[in-house]
């Protein structure tokens, strides 16, 4: 933010330069860059010697002092320019109807909005062009602290019942929760109100967030329920959390409204419960589905329920949710959704690229094979074989849509072995030429060189260790696999997993006989040795752990139960 305040600065002086040229600009032109640098005493001379700059427009965009030192963060200097400015003075507006006031609010700094509200506090409730009060700007850039003072200083009453709603959904879209909770509290009819823009319920909005966190995590690391967890306890306090917004708005709706009423919140303009679902929102369905059974009912205009949302857009969690349901499952599992695909055909095609993740192809393909497997485990026999609009069974679908991607992840395995196999072939040989060559073997007056017996044991067995890990790694090559569906599950991964380890235990004994062979030779005390490891593909060998043992556990039990 800061950056950002000294790049518009910066263009307020130019613009500035550009647009005092040939008029009474000397004046405007030394308090404008006394402002900048936080000089008030300097400053003052120019307001002392005319009261009317107060009111000058500096800029282009028609700002005042009191707007440029705002944006510079001055603090000192703003206090000093605040009390002595009058109240009526504080409130000046730029050219876009702006007090300095939202100036603050979009910098972030608190301090200097309680010494403007101090001295004004009417400043809370003055507008721009947007339309926006200063509590809406600070909550529509994220500056919680600044969104949480000026909400406190704000008259909510005497706004509009728009005005209201407006700034409720910028409070939810910015993870405002604690805020949304406060305004709901005051005003439960805003359960029931809908975004101007696009028609969205709060309902819609809180089910529409991602909660797997998209900050370099992947897949694998997207499934632990902590991301959940974490969703719903942004804040500090309990008593304002993401949860209690979304238990206390589902309260009001039920409470305040008849089934017609529930039904058009819940599916117009989307429903609800399938946002959540292609979202993973796993908690929110929970809360749903535990006051209302009947929602499991539901499906969308492509005749898919939440079990058929879940597999398509690959979301483990909601899909173990449903899972352990029982009788409601074997019901559901049934339904067969347009285009005569059953709940097999869509775990048989590919999702989105976005679903797929940051992960490797090979690892990709993998989970796909997962996810085939564990839908067809609970699959009706009859459809099993079954052949939708296109004449294709589930194991069909699934050959067509992950052709490429095998194809894929074969070529990334291969290269990956080659890689691997080249460095181990040249660990073997340096290590195998090495152990005929023992280093120090005599002076020019023959007289042994060997006489430091614990870096020669050293340099023995780590000699070969690294011979016999590297023609491991050599051996055991995946090159020579067959490369089927399923052997992309464990076996590919596990030889993979394996030559990567004993690679890494080769390059590592290595380097160790490397160092004692140099203390062999030299005669260096051992004050301080330099171990360093080289692990190549450090990145692919710790995807490869959490892809193979952590899918051991992917379909398992969901920790939110509906019915207790």
């Amino acid at each position: 933010m800061r950056k950002n305040v000294k790049v518009v600065l910066t263009s307020l002086v130019l613009d500035f330069r550009s647009w005092t040229a040939g008029k009474k600009g000397n004046d405007y032109h030394a308090l404008l860059i006394a402002t900048l640098k936080g000089e008030w005493e300097i400053a003052k001379q120019f307001l002392d010697k005319d009261r009317g700059l107060v009111h000058a427009r500096l800029t282009k965009g028609g700002d005042t002092v009191i707007h440029v030192a705002a944006l510079g963060q001055c603090t000192s200097f703003v206090k000093e320019l605040v009390d002595y400015l009058t109240v009526e003075e504080l409130a000046v507006e730029n050219a876009s109807n702006d007090v300095a006031l939202g100036n603050v609010a979009a910098s972030g700094m608190v301090e200097l909005a309680k010494l403007m509200v101090a001295k004004n506090n009417e400043l809370p409730m003055y507008r721009g062009d947007h339309g926006l009060i200063p509590f809406g700007t600070a909550a529509e850039i994220g500056h919680k602290e600044m969104a949480r003072y000026l909400y406190g200083v704000t008259g909510f009453d005497h706004l509009d019942g728009k005005e209201r709603t407006r700034l409720f959904f910028i409070c939810l879209s910015n993870d405002l929760y604690d805020l949304a909770l406060e305004i709901l509290k005051r005003y439960p009819t805003m359960a029931y109100e809908r975004d101007e823009e696009d028609k969205k319920t709060a309902l819609h909005v809180l089910a529409q967030k991602d909660i797997t966190f998209s900050n370099g995590k992947n897949i694998m690391e997207g499934c632990t329920t902590s991301n959940f967890r974490a969703f719903f306890n942004q804040d500090s306090s309990p008593n304002y959390s993401a949860r209690e917004l979304l238990e206390s708005l589902w309260k009001q709706i039920l409470q305040c409204s008849n089934a017609e009423e529930i039904s058009d919140l819940i599916r117009m303009p989307s429903g609800v419960l399938f946002d959540a679902a292609k979202s993973g929102n796993v908690e929110f369905l929970a809360v749903l589905l535990r006051s209302c059974p009947e929602l499991f009912w539901e499906w969308d205009e492509k005749n898919r329920t939440l079990f058929h949302v879940a597999i398509i857009y690959r979301q483990v969690h909601v899909f173990n949710l449903i899972y352990n349901l029982g009788t409601v499952r074997d019901y559901i599992i049934g339904f067969i959704v347009n285009e005569r695909n059953s709940m097999l055909h869509l775990a048989g095609m590919l999702p989105a690229t976005e679903r797929l993740g940051a992960l490797r192809a090979n690892l990709q393909m993998q989970r796909e094979i997962l996810w085939f497997k564990e839908v067809e485990k609970i699959s009706r026999p009859s459809h099993l074989n079954m052949r939708n609009g296109k004449g294709m069974t589930p194991r069909e679908v699934f050959n067509a849509e992950h052709k490429e991607l095998l194809k894929v992840g074969e070529k990334a395995m291969k290269e990956t072995a080659n890689s691997c196999m080249l460095v181990a072939t040249l660990i073997s040989t340096v290590v195998f030429a090495a152990a005929l060559c023992v280093p120090g073997a005599s002076n020019q007056l023959n007289t042994p060189f060997l006489t430091k017996e614990e870096w020669f044991m050293i340099f023995v067995l780590s000699n070969a260790l690294s011979l016999f890990t590297s023609t491991a790694s050599i051996v055991l090559s995946i090159l020579t696999s067959s490369y089927a569906e399923s052997e992309f599950v464990k076996s590919l991964h596990a030889r993979l997993m394996f030559g990567l380890t004993t690679l890494f235990i080769s390059i590592t004994t290595m380097v160790l006989a490397f160092i004692a062979a140099i203390f062999l030779i030299f005669d260096y005390n051992l004050t301080g040795v330099p171990y360093a490891i080289v692990l190549l593909h450090f990145n692919l060998w710790a995807d490869l752990i959490r892809s193979y043992y952590w899918s051991k556990f992917l379909f398992q039990p969901s920790k939110y139960k509906i019915f207790e």
